[in-house]
């Protein structure tokens, strides 16, 4: 029998290395199970939770304006949000197959129609909400236009076209935001397993492995992109005049906070907690994406750690509204800009790499502003 080729032994070799490297942590089935139990689920818990809640305070804030209503009703809307901004990482199925943003949280308001149409509509219900307004004028970024508006408290007061609004929208939200936990908890009435049980693969009908730890990566590149190269990019007008409208939000100015959450999201998925659950209670911890990666890479492994690190700690030196500072491009807001970059290059290169996912150019290119 003749020899083979020095190269196909060699490569016969790093493969059966590899091989042996990711058989030493969880596999993929075990680690998809506890990423979703330990982070996905309670995401979409404490989502729903804080949707509803919000509902109840604007209704609140709505039946007895006041000061203390108002600051009650925006501090719910702040724990939604960052509910909404927690889920993003984990927005795969679902989230996707229902286009849950465009009734949660799209990321662009148009305000002049927003109050166009509270003007028009006085009686909006939430039927209507639903199905007769676009994405621009509804979600928490809407709620927010509304909520935080200057001449709020008395604004609520002085009519019921505000109130009508802010009902009608915050249980578009809040009934989405149940949705999106029912099916991933609960079978289908045709007779279909719940989602958790299809990406985990507890289900005979389940997603490959293989396949749903492809998308909970393509997840993260895709998110961790938007932030750079959309948003940040956008407003330190790297490609152009600064445009702070880049970053969602609004008077709240809850940027910073929103930013925070997403990379919080984030590195819960990666390492495999999602901190407090619904109720204040803290979630078990778990394997996350890190447990596929470690057994590969150590090194790998040790930087995506320290990116998230670096990537929160300059959230925290920031010491002015991210908008602004972006716009102005303080040397705090170029340094978060530079941590983000090197978190979003270590996911789309090394990250992917190892767990051979496939990911468009544009999608994987970290260095794009470099």
């Amino acid at each position: 029998m003749a020899a083979l080729p020095r190269s196909l032994i060699a490569f016969a070799a790093l493969f059966a290395t590899l091989a042996a490297c990711a058989s030493d942590g969880p596999g993929e089935a075990e680690t998809l199970a506890s990423v979703t139990d330990n982070v996905i689920v309670p995401r979409y818990e404490a989502l729903a939770s804080e949707t509803a809640a919000l509902r109840g305070a604007l209704a609140t804030a709505c039946a007895s304006p006041s000061g203390a209503t108002l600051t009650a009703a925006r501090d719910a809307w702040r724990r939604a949000v960052a509910a909404w901004a927690q889920s993003e990482a984990s927005g795969v199925g679902p989230a996707q197959d229902r286009r849950s943003a465009s009734r949660i949280a799209w990321p662009i308001v148009q305000p002049e129609r927003i109050d166009a149409l509270i003007a028009d509509r006085p009686n909006l219900t939430a039927d209507a909400a639903s199905s007769e307004i676009s994405s621009t004028q509804r979600g928490l970024w809407a709620i927010e236009h509304v909520l935080f508006a200057a001449d709020a408290p008395a604004g609520l007061a002085a009519g019921a076209g505000r109130c009508a609004y802010l009902a009608a929208v915050a249980q578009v939200a809040a009934d989405e935001a149940a949705a999106l936990l029912n099916e991933w908890r609960v079978a289908k009435d045709g007779g279909g397993p719940p989602y958790k049980d299809y990406f985990t693969a507890r289900s005979a009908q389940g997603l490959i492995t293989s396949d749903a730890v492809a998308e909970l990566v393509r997840t993260q590149v895709f998110l961790i992109r938007t932030i750079v190269d959309m948003r940040l990019a956008g407003a330190m007008g790297l490609r152009g005049e600064p445009d702070p409208s880049a970053i969602p939000g609004g008077a709240a100015e809850n940027a910073l906070a929103d930013l925070r959450s997403q990379i919080e999201g984030m590195r819960a998925v990666y390492e495999g907690s999602a901190g407090e659950g619904a109720n204040g209670e803290s979630a078990p911890d778990g394997h996350g994406l890190a447990a596929l990666v470690a057994p590969r890479s150590a090194d790998a492994d040790s930087r995506v750690r320290e990116r998230f690190a670096a990537s929160s700690a300059a959230m925290d030196a920031l010491g002015a509204p991210l908008r602004q500072a972006a716009a102005q491009r303080s040397p705090e807001a170029q340094a978060l800009l530079q941590a983000l970059m090197d978190l979003q290059t270590t996911l789309s290169t090394e990250v992917v790499s190892l767990l051979g996912v496939s990911v468009g150019f544009s999608d994987a290119d970290g260095d794009s502003l470099r």
